[in-house]
Parts: C-alpha cells; structure tokens; sequence
C-alpha cells in the first residue's frame, strides 16, 4: 500500500474510470427513468406523441438524467469533504463501499467536480433542446419549473446547501420526483392533466420514502456535520410515525387516481403489489430496525407501482 492509498483504495481491483464515473452518479439508480416514461405514456394515452414530440421527449430523458447524475456526483463531493460518507460507510462491506469512488480513492475531487458540472451544463443545454424541438411553444410556467429543477439541483448540498436546512432535503426530492413526471408532459402538451398531477406526486412520493430509508440509515454521520434531515431532527417515534403517514398518503393518491380519472377503476388491482412492499418496507424499516432492507424494498416497490402505472395506461384507459 503507497503512502497515498486508503486501506479501502488498497483492497479493490482497479476499475475503468467510466465505472467509478458511474458509480459517483449512483447510475445504478434508474428509477428516475420511470418518471419520464411516465410522462411519455401520458403523452401518448392523451394522443400528444407525434411530430416531433417524441425527439423533445429523448432530450428530456438525457436531461433528466444528467441532472440526476450531476446532483449525486455534488452530493458525494460534499460528503467526502466533511467527513460524513466517512462515518456512514465504516465498517460497512467492500461491495458497498466501492459505491463511493472518492473515499476508495478511484477518483478525485476535481475529477467529481469536473464531473459534475460538464453533466449539469449537459443538462440545462439538453432541457434546452427540447423546448428548441417542440419551437419554443412551451409554456413559460413550464419552462421556470424545468430550469428550477437543475437550480435546486445543484444547491442540494451545495451553495445553500438545501439538504442542510430543516425539510430542505425532503422537500428537494420530492419537488424533483414530481417534475420528473411533469414536466415532459407539460412541455408537450401544453398542460397539465389530473392524472399527471396524481401520477407526478405518487412518483416524488415514491423518491422520498426511498431517501427516508436512506436517511435512517446514515442518521448518526448526517448529525455530526448538521444536515437536517427528518432522520435526525424528529425523534425516532415520530419518523416512525411521517413514514406511516407517507405510506398512507400513497394509498389515498392511489384511489384518488384510479376513481377521480379516466383510469378504468378496477386497474386499482394492479397497484396492491406495490403497496403489499411498501407495508413489508414499514415492518423491516420501523418495527425491525432493518433500515437497509426497507430501503431495498422500496425501490422493488418503485419497480412494481410503476409497471402498474403502466399497464394501466396502456391496456385500462377508454379512449
């Protein structure tokens, strides 16, 4: 081991720099994509996917993806240089760890930063794009709500810092996860419909139960450098009891979407998969104290509330 070499850095296999790049963009998340797709089935069931609709909606998915990419990578600048990924990945096993390029050391911190600013520059230029493909016909509420996003982005965790301030962090999430649905769809179409707006706050919903987990498990690294999460702010009983509540509100989007829309009702059947895991997810994460396995299965969760989202715009819609 070299004098520059952290024991963790000591203990992996080189990797290509486009791995450690993807792995500082937590590119293994890919929920985000199902946002998208969302919105492009909204589109489509609305009879909005034509002409040159479908090319704005590609550069959408990039830009999307770009932001989402240029955030984590800023996030885990953050983190290595106060010190808290320190804390909330000792002793944890290598193949966690190496989620982390920096603190094993496979990149640098002017390489993430260089990373994440080329990707939040893509970004803003591809969001740009889209609205240039459709002729500028987006609607300027649209456009302040799509260019807000990369805003927010990059305060996250840097600048002001959002995720430091009390509901900064939450409140980030879930305004991001709701655009991810949104805002394709309104620049399309010029509007917003009432299934979009259900879908759009059940897709943010999903986002922050996920980073609530995550939250609960990184509480005591979040408290030592003053990150305000709801983990660390709240005491345990009463996280327990928001996380009940996000659940519930998800049951009640659920109806809502499925009785007050032009969803065919009985399609309702299709979401009880998601929300079966989302109850499992309170019973390891609350009850258990498995936080990491909560975590785990809401993102299966996600997997499974979107392919019934899907089907049921695809097959359980009149026309």
């Amino acid at each position: 081991m070299t004098a520059t070499q952290t024991p963790v850095a000591a203990s992996i296999r080189p990797r290509p720099k486009m791995i450690s790049y993807l792995r500082l963009a937590k590119a293994r998340v890919y929920h985000y994509v199902y946002g998208w797709a969302l919105g492009l089935l909204l589109l489509r069931s609305d009879g909005f996917l034509s002409g040159g609709t479908p090319l704005a909606m590609a550069f959408m998915l990039v830009g999307t993806l770009a932001i989402q990419w240029s955030a984590s990578a800023a996030d885990d600048v953050s983190g290595f240089l106060n010190g808290s990924d320190a804390r909330n990945y000792a002793g944890r096993p290598l193949v966690t760890r190496v989620r982390k390029p920096l603190l094993t050391g496979a990149l640098t911190s002017p390489e993430a930063i260089g990373f994440a600013v080329v990707t939040w520059i893509g970004g803003i230029l591809t969001i740009s794009l889209a609205a240039g493909v459709l002729d500028w016909r987006v609607p300027l509420p649209a456009m302040v709500v799509a260019f807000s996003v990369p805003a927010l982005a990059v305060q996250y965790s840097c600048g002001l810092k959002l995720s430091y301030r009390r509901l900064g962090l939450e409140s980030t999430i879930f305004f991001t996860g709701v655009c991810t649905v949104l805002v394709p769809y309104w620049f399309a179409a010029g509007t917003v419909s009432r299934e979009t707006l259900l879908m759009s706050a059940l897709f943010g919903l999903w986002l922050l139960l996920v980073v609530s987990y995550g939250n609960a498990s990184d509480r005591a690294g979040d408290a030592a450098v003053s990150r305000k999460t709801l983990a660390v702010v709240l005491p345990p009983l009463a996280f327990a009891v928001v996380l009940h509540v996000l659940v519930a509100v998800n049951a009640v989007l659920l109806v809502l979407l499925f009785t007050t829309t032009r969803l065919n009702a009985g399609f309702i059947v299709l979401s009880a998969p998601a929300v079966a895991l989302q109850l499992a997810q309170l019973y390891y994460g609350v009850y258990r104290r498995q936080l990491r396995k909560a975590r785990f299965l809401v993102l299966i969760s996600i997997d499974l509330g979107f392919l019934g989202l899907a089907t049921a715009l695809l097959t359980g819609r009149p026309s």
